[in-house]
């Protein structure tokens, strides 16, 4: 990143599109909840993404049997389900703006986005570990022996077991095993979805066994949970590709190397069955951040971030050396209200991104990091 150097964005097509830093926004529409409600509203595809959860499970295997010789699959070691003692059965899931869903209201459907890991020993005294994804991008998990788990499997998704079919002898029964899963959850619509209020299903984290001794499992969506359907439509408007241009380099940590301010518009409308809510906006770093700090969002070649403030007290300042700028991690920063008297609401904001030096290893040459903006409401 010295000057006169280039750091580029590129397109599907691999097309060079500039010089400098391109940091790309991906803009999505999503209402948000409270404790006990979730509000969604007009709209296609992805159109909510919240409630996190992040759980361990241990405890013996008691069986060695990976699987059931009874013909209920209990493969999953990581898995996400709505029965505490198996996976979910694929008949369960429907296809709903081309995602498969757990369908929970006419046209709505819900998909988790985790993440998991599980380690245990092997009948010889092995130890081995698993990691994965569930539910989005897609279900998915890869072994340290090198097996790859893909879903469905048997009769069962949004479930990875260590292996991909049944083994008798396969775990050490008293030994020890651990599994984690972290993440949100996501709702898709398909435009059907009419005014209403509905309790949507607890579901759970599992990791099962042979055995129901053997099993273990989380509550990550309490069954208190109200889903309120409603006519409200919400849209963000903000640059997407920001160029910072070609930079000085600057290895002292936390020097500003770059600095950009856009309008950020978001507009709302409602027909009938108006509603009053809060409007939000929430970013997630699709790159990452940096450092784990919350506010940076780093370079996906390391060694530098970027990070970002929202004017009219939405956010603190986004100085490169400090935390009060905006959290890339789903928090929701609310930039106004609608109310039951309002058709149509704009909400008119300012957003700057500063590009930050993350010190000696500041990266010379192209680079590029992205992010995730949503405008929520509750």
């Amino acid at each position: 990143m010295m000057k006169g150097t280039r750091a580029t964005w590129r397109q599907r097509r691999h097309r060079r599109i500039g010089q400098g830093l391109l940091m790309l926004l991906l803009l999505t529409t999503a209402p948000s909840s409270r404790a006990e409600m979730v509000t969604i509203g007009k709209g296609v595809g992805i159109i909510w993404e919240g409630l996190p959860f992040n759980v361990m499970m241990s405890g013996p295997m008691v069986s060695a049997y990976l699987g059931d010789i009874w013909g209920i699959n209990r493969f999953g070691l990581i898995a996400i389900s709505n029965l505490n003692y198996t996976c979910l059965n694929p008949s369960n899931l429907t296809t709903i703006a081309g995602y498969q869903a757990l369908r929970i209201a006419p046209g709505v459907g819900l998909i988790p986005r985790a993440t998991g890991s599980a380690q245990y020993y092997l009948a010889s005294g092995w130890l081995e570990t698993l990691v994965g994804t569930i539910g989005l991008p897609e279900s998915r998990g890869q072994t340290s022996s090198g097996f790859i788990i893909t879903n469905p499997i048997a009769d069962t998704t949004w479930c990875i077991p260590p292996r991909m079919t049944a083994q008798a002898n396969f775990f050490s029964a008293t030994a020890n095993r651990t599994a984690t899963l972290s993440g949100n959850w996501v709702m898709v619509t398909d435009g059907t979805q009419t005014s209403s209020e509905i309790i949507i299903p607890a579901m759970y984290a599992g990791s099962y066994s042979q055995v129901l001794d053997g099993d273990r499992f989380a509550v990550i969506l309490p069954s208190a949970i109200t889903l309120r359907i409603s006519t409200l439509s919400c849209a963000v408007e903000t640059t997407t590709n920001i160029n910072f241009g070609s930079v000085r380099r600057n290895t002292q940590f936390g020097s500003e190397l770059g600095i950009l301010s856009y309008p950020l518009t978001v507009t709302c409308s409602q027909l009938s069955d108006r509603i009053n809510a809060n409007i939000n906006v929430q970013f997630r770093a699709i790159t990452g951040l940096h450092e784990g700090a919350p506010t940076r969002l780093t370079l996906r070649q390391g060694g530098g971030y970027i990070t970002g403030e929202i004017n009219n007290g939405v956010t603190g300042s986004g100085a490169c050396n400090g935390t009060a700028g905006i959290p890339l991690d789903g928090t929701q920063l609310q930039v106004g209200s609608i109310g039951l008297a309002d058709a149509t609401r704009i909400l008119s904001n300012q957003v700057t991104w500063r590009l930050c030096s993350g010190g000696a290893s500041l990266p010379i040459g192209p680079v590029d990091a992205s992010a995730e903006v949503l405008v929520t409401f509750n």
